[in-house]
């Protein structure tokens, strides 16, 4: 049991350490989380939720030793969905069977091992299918790809980077 614990700090610190090399100081995000227009109100009232949740988890990722663990932030945070949570526990914990040098070599809502430190904004929305591009503040060509949908009456994060994109719509680099 003790081993088990063992490798799921070693993961977690694992991803922190590289998504945190050569990251400059934080800085304030919260005028650049606001949904530009892109068709509306309508349009804006969708995104919202999805740019709170990717930048406040930049904001997590900032805090490097003293950030939350991956799923302990996602789990914390009421903007993603509970097929979000599944499917990133899923993959966290196929990654600690694996073992630090054999699993995730990139952190799974990133889809990579750094990030833009100063967040995201959006790039594109395509209202039919509610994909959508954000792209980095500080790192234009940073692209990520994000889906929403209703759950309850809340638009909510259900998937982003590695978790529940399909490989076709993830973002390229």
């Amino acid at each position: 049991m003790k081993m088990k614990n063992m490798l799921k700090i070693i993961v977690i610190l694992t991803v922190f350490v590289f998504s945190s090399c050569g990251r400059s100081e934080n800085t304030d995000r919260s005028s650049e989380t606001k949904a530009p227009q892109v068709s509306g109100v309508k349009t804006e009232a969708r995104v919202k939720n999805a740019l709170a949740f990717i930048n406040g988890y930049v904001e997590n990722a900032d805090k490097m030793e003293k950030a939350a663990g991956i799923t302990d932030w996602v789990n914390s945070n009421n903007l993603s969905t509970k097929r979000f949570k599944k499917e990133l526990k899923r993959l966290m914990d196929e990654a600690y069977r694996k073992g630090p040098e054999s699993g995730i070599d990139a952190d799974p809502i990133f889809d990579a091992q750094d990030y833009p430190d100063r967040g995201f904004k959006l790039e594109s929305f395509d209202e039919k299918t509610n994909y959508m591009t954000v792209s980095g503040i500080n790192w234009p060509e940073f692209k990520l790809t994000m889906k929403i949908i209703n759950e309850n009456g809340k638009w909510l994060v259900d998937g982003c980077g590695m978790i529940n994109i399909p490989e076709d719509k993830r973002a390229k680099r």
